[in-house]
């Protein structure tokens, strides 16, 4: 009798699981991709600095849903207390950014950024323009030297609350800082996590120098 009560536990745990993956499969499942950042060159139409992220949007789920919103927490040498929340601006037609010798203008974003349908086993590829969300109280983002932690949180048709998706970090050099500064594009790219969907539907525009493709 032990051995049969056993048994049926055992069954009845595996159907559970079962029914539990059957409807895990069937939910709208989104995850993010992310890693590199891109600090463009200075605008002419502003002068501060805002930073662009290819970001990888993927629905591992059978159902479709809506990506309803990204943000961008940037913390400086582990600094908390004076860590600052970047919300999505605009989306950056990466085409037109590269004709635009890597410069932002009124002909390459598109504004607002605006929530998106994703649809099952799909992915999509997005380029979002961040910048400060409280401009009018923090002012514009002003970048140091200094190890930059960069925290994505996306908020979609699955979930209630924010969730965080990914998180990585980079060094910012003065060096590079200097070449912003000198009207050049800098690429802080993560090569531990790789964008090999956005890299791949943006191949033929290069959006990556020519040293730094991977």
């Amino acid at each position: 009798m032990v051995w049969l009560a056993t048994g049926l536990s055992l069954l009845a745990l595996a159907v559970a699981v079962l029914a539990l993956v059957r409807v895990r499969a069937f939910e709208f499942a989104p995850e993010v991709l992310a890693g590199d950042v891109i600090l463009p060159r200075p605008s002419r139409l502003a002068g501060d600095v805002k930073l662009l992220l290819p970001l990888q949007f993927t629905n591992s789920g059978f159902a479709d849903g809506i990506i309803q919103w990204v943000a961008l927490r940037l913390t400086v040498d582990g600094q908390i207390d004076r860590s600052v929340l970047l919300s999505p601006v605009a989306e950056v037609d990466m085409q037109r950014f590269i004709q635009a010798k890597r410069r932002l203008d009124a002909e390459n974003t598109i504004e607002p950024f605006t929530g998106f349908a994703l649809e099952g086993k799909r992915s999509a590829a997005r380029f979002v323009l961040f910048d400060v969300a409280e401009k009018a109280r923090t002012g514009p983002l002003r970048l140091r030297p200094g190890r930059y932690t960069f925290e994505l949180f996306i908020k979609s048709s699955a979930t209630r609350q924010p969730k965080l998706e990914r998180q990585f970090e980079h060094v910012l050099e003065q060096r590079q800082l200097d070449e912003l500064h000198n009207d050049a594009t800098v690429y802080l790219i993560n090569y531990q996590i790789t964008l090999p969907g956005v890299r791949r539907e943006v191949a033929g525009i290069e959006w990556l120098p020519g040293g730094s493709r991977a």
